[in-house]
């Protein structure tokens, strides 16, 4: 008679499984889910050169729900910040890594590694997510600050960290440091403003290692110190 009633039991959860945790009680608690998430929320973005820059379309692109967001970040908004940190702190890694530098020609290498992963991401992610800034912060003020302070003011602070090292040991002279950082990114914006104001965006990904190199060299030019040893 149990062993009637077990096989009944086992064919009932067969046909009525018990019900899978929901996504929320997995993805809110791991990191790496939103990981995945903002990797591929980035990717669709790198993809959305001459695509619908709405954030509905970017997440259609991604694979990902609002829903599914929802699971692993308390709103869209933190979402965005969250990839406007990564990426931030994806360019700035060239500084923090060599944030004191020996000679001139030290830190010309590392702006140049840093150039270099900037002149990227302000030719693929960054086209797609500024694009897609401009459309919601139009109506979100509140997101559009977040996401400058999260992403362009700390890259610019890391900048100026580095290059006001580099003054006080005399590598480079620069008077207003967070002023020459906000050119030197200027400088490497290029492709960023190509991209916004042309579509599709021009690519020259060959020459792309050689542009940064001559920008950075003509940067350092300007701000050379006679003083190439350390103090």
């Amino acid at each position: 008679m149990r062993a009637a009633q077990l096989i009944r039991t086992e064919e009932l959860h067969m046909i009525h499984p018990a019900p899978k945790p929901a996504r929320q009680d997995t993805a809110a608690s791991s990191p790496e889910a939103r990981a995945d998430i903002v990797l591929a929320v980035s990717e669709a973005l790198a993809r959305s050169i001459g695509a619908p820059a709405d954030l509905d379309s970017i997440l259609d692109r991604s694979g990902y729900s609002k829903k599914d967001i929802l699971s692993a970040f308390e709103s869209i908004d933190d979402l965005i910040v969250t990839i406007a940190e990564h990426k931030a702190s994806l360019i700035s890694q060239p500084l923090v890594r060599s944030a004191r530098p020996g000679t001139v020609d030290d830190a010309c290498e590392t702006l140049v590694a840093f150039g270099r992963v900037a002149w990227k991401e302000y030719s693929t992610t960054l086209v797609g997510f500024i694009r897609m800034i401009m459309t919601e912060g139009a109506r979100n003020p509140a997101l559009k600050k977040r996401v400058h302070e999260a992403g362009q003011v700390m890259v610019t602070l890391k900048l100026q960290e580095f290059l006001s090292a580099a003054n006080e040991r005399g590598i480079l002279s620069v008077s207003d440091a967070q002023l020459y950082a906000e050119q030197l990114l200027g400088l490497l914006r290029e492709p960023l403003y190509q991209a916004l104001m042309l579509s599709p965006a021009l690519r020259r990904e060959e020459a792309a290692a050689d542009r940064v190199r001559a920008s950075v060299e003509s940067f350092i030019h300007g701000c050379g110190s006679t003083r190439s040893n350390t103090r």
